[in-house]
């Protein structure tokens, strides 16, 4: 309730027309974009199954987090110049300038289908828990009640809006993290924490150095830089210079957030041992059967709190984003209407809830966050092949690139198919994989139309 109060008002204030929803009328300050950044990148999956996650994997997850920081400096220098240039409210347009409006509409589509799948994800990692909490609440019902709040804070004002709500659950999500090491530290747990494993020198492992490394960088590169939900807070201020330093205070402030969810991982696990607690069929419930079971009332009260806040202030973007590229880059330009904004709004909600109810059904065999990055490695490849061609060529009047939605589909196919047929696990540096063969592909069907002409 705090939320959507604070949603109207600051709608009221700053707007509810189509420039507050794409990018506050690019009039928002570059400091609070980034420690809004963080609210949309710390999701129920970095509440749950970041420190879940430890068990299995250590804080192997550090060298994806330095490739991140990689990633984010080329996102800043390489890709906003271009954005702030060619882009408007969509960085998919950027497409449409180098490549046509073929690119522009394949990259939108992969968007929306990896950014659908992506935010149902989280949203369903986080109601799984909330479920726990409210077990006479069926889960389909849980679901919807979500999404019918994020359209009541998130819908009006857009980005203008979600900027400053998102950093209201940023710090939500932060306290909550922060008291409960200070509820479980004890003499007892202290002696139990060791700090796992955080360098992987096994080439063969998924989790090798250099495959997180890698895969950390691209998947940053693209998993922001190419994705609109993320990228659409960055075309919220008045130059590139301003978004350039939000963006490396967002990959700054980020390391030492990532690193408290792994540390609160390792103390969790030390306080299982200690206290002799059961573990969970999944590690993802860990922390969630903890505060239900163990913690005081407050301490479960405010995982409850901190959960919701770093699920809706990643969904409620994805839902803008989504929202945002069906109007600018799917469908004609004369259709851009608030009525057909509000209901591509609740469609994309609606897409939401169903795939959330299906991973209910259906759940993902490996840990949440895995299936996140491995699923954001396969759908962001071709979108990252598609921008090395662009910069390999330019539109220049006379290329019809009418070629790239099948070619890149081929692609995508061939790559799978080939990665299967190998047995080969490239874990999330996969998105090389996939990247390499949407650049062939592209540049080999453009040689031959060359000498076919």
């Amino acid at each position: 309730m705090v939320l959507v109060g604070v949603g109207w008002w600051i709608s009221r204030h700053r707007g509810t027309d189509l420039a507050a929803f794409y990018n506050a009328r690019r009039q928002a300050h570059w400091a609070w974009v980034g420690l809004s950044m963080v609210g949309t990148a710390i999701s129920g999956l970095t509440f749950l199954s970041l420190p879940g996650s430890v068990h299995k994997d250590g804080w192997t997850y550090l060298q994806v987090l330095s490739g991140y920081l990689v990633g984010y400096t080329l996102v800043a220098f390489v890709l906003l110049p271009r954005y702030y240039r060619l882009s408007q409210a969509s960085i998919y347009e950027y497409f449409r300038h180098r490549l046509g409006r073929p690119a522009e509409k394949v990259a939108a589509f992969i968007f929306l289908v990896s950014r659908l799948l992506a935010s149902s994800v989280r949203l369903y990692l986080a109601l799984i828990v909330i479920h726990l909490f409210f077990p006479e609440v069926s889960f389909p019902v849980l679901g919807f009640i979500s999404l019918i709040l994020i359209y009541g804070y998130a819908e009006r004002g857009g980005t203008g809006t979600i900027i400053y709500t998102d950093i209201i659950q940023t710090l939500v999500f932060l306290g909550t993290a922060v008291l409960t090491l200070g509820y479980i530290w004890s003499p007892e747990v202290w002696k139990a924490f060791e700090i796992p494993r955080i360098i992987d020198d096994h080439p063969e492992s998924r989790h090798y150095f250099w495959k997180d490394f890698l895969g950390g960088v691209l998947l940053a590169f693209t998993m922001t830089g190419l994705d609109q939900d993320q990228m659409q807070k960055s075309l919220s201020m008045p130059g590139v210079f301003a978004a350039q330093r939000m963006i490396l205070l967002y990959a700054v402030l980020l390391i030492p957030v990532k690193l408290l969810f792994l540390f609160l991982g390792s103390v969790l696990w030390a306080y299982v041992e200690v206290h002799d607690y059961p573990t969970p069929a999944r590690s993802d419930q860990l922390y969630a059967s903890l505060a239900r079971d163990r913690f005081p009332f407050w301490t479960g009260a405010l995982f409850a709190m901190g959960l919701v806040s770093a699920t809706l202030s990643s969904v409620d973007g994805a839902m803008i984003a989504l929202t945002t590229v069906t109007l600018r880059n799917i469908l004609p330009s004369k259709r851009e209407t608030l009525p057909l904004k509000r209901l591509i709004f609740v469609f994309w909600l609606l897409m939401s809830w169903g795939l959330t109810v299906y991973f209910y059904y259906f759940p993902p065999a490996l840990h949440a966050l895995d299936t996140f990055l491995k699923l954001g490695s396969y759908t962001y490849g071709p979108l990252l092949g598609l921008f090395i061609f662009s910069t390999l060529t330019g539109w220049d009047g006379q290329w019809n690139y009418s070629f790239v939605p099948w070619t890149i589909l081929v692609a995508f196919v061939i790559s799978l198919a080939l990665e299967q047929y190998s047995g080969m696990d490239w874990g999330y540096g996969v998105i090389v994989w996939v990247a390499g063969w949407t650049v062939a592909c592209l540049v080999g069907v453009q040689w031959v139309i060359r000498k076919v002409r």
